[in-house]
């Protein structure tokens, strides 16, 4: 981690000279600035020229910070998955409960029109999401927890459709918005264990900057897993069953 922030500091230092004009001489980044941008990662604002970065940048500043966490969240869910998927077809009873239950709980919505599944979809997902995000200051144990259940259902249901439907169903069911959703919500999850392990921290007390990360994370999800999760549901409920309609 540390690595990846001399990366971040020097990534940035070499910007602010190329942003400054020729005569003035080099900027060079203070150690007040040094702390802030290792206490509120991915937030990076040069305070002698008073410019923003790119939101790209920023973008790839911060998932460089939390990406040991999102990359752990990752194969927290595939690897559930795999276990649903397996136990699916070991025990097709309790598979078929667990089907039972999903489709109880969102065979209202699937009854709308695709503007309210949409919206029923992106509310669902980013609440959730922001529940990942929020419990994580418990230790990081509860988004570990959701990231596994979910992964469980979501194997466990796609054998029992591949059975019925095959995995090419499957397969075309869950990439389209997949791609955008999933990763969405592996950050959210991730930033929550990141915010758990420096609660942990400072219990043993060790420095930590809980409130500026916590800040931190919550402006990285309305900024862009909230947007992005919005596009998803519109795949979800508009693209994705146009797909299904060619099968």
């Amino acid at each position: 981690m540390e690595r990846e922030t001399d990366y971040y500091l020097q990534e940035r230092n070499e910007e602010i000279r190329a942003e400054t004009p020729e005569g003035i001489g080099e900027v060079k980044i203070s150690a007040f600035e040094e702390n802030a941008f290792l206490s509120v990662p991915g937030e990076a604002k040069s305070r002698s020229e008073g410019r923003s970065i790119s939101k790209v940048s920023e973008f790839t500043s911060y998932l460089r910070f939390i990406w040991p966490y999102v990359l752990f969240m990752t194969f927290v869910f595939f690897g559930a998955l795999f276990a649903g998927y397996t136990s699916s077809a070991n025990s097709p009873g309790m598979a078929n409960t667990l089907m039972e239950s999903f489709s109880s709980r969102f065979a209202p919505l699937m009854a709308m029109s695709p503007i309210f599944i949409m919206l029923g979809i992106f509310l669902n997902n980013a609440f959730v999401s922001l529940l990942f995000l929020v419990l994580g200051l418990v230790f990081g144990i509860l988004p570990i927890l959701f990231i596994a259940f979910n992964g469980y259902l979501v194997g466990a249901i796609s054998h029992l459709v591949a059975q019925e439907k095959g995995l090419l169903f499957i397969f075309l069911a869950l990439l389209p918005h997949g791609i955008l959703e999933l990763p969405m919500v592996f950050l959210s999850a991730g930033i929550g264990l990141r915010l758990g392990h420096q609660v942990l921290f400072a219990l043993i007390g060790k420095p930590t900057e809980i409130k500026k990360e916590f800040k931190e994370g919550i402006r990285f999800y309305f900024h862009w897993i909230v947007p992005l999760l919005f596009l998803a549901a519109v795949v979800e409920a508009f693209i994705t069953p146009l797909i299904l309609s060619f099968l």
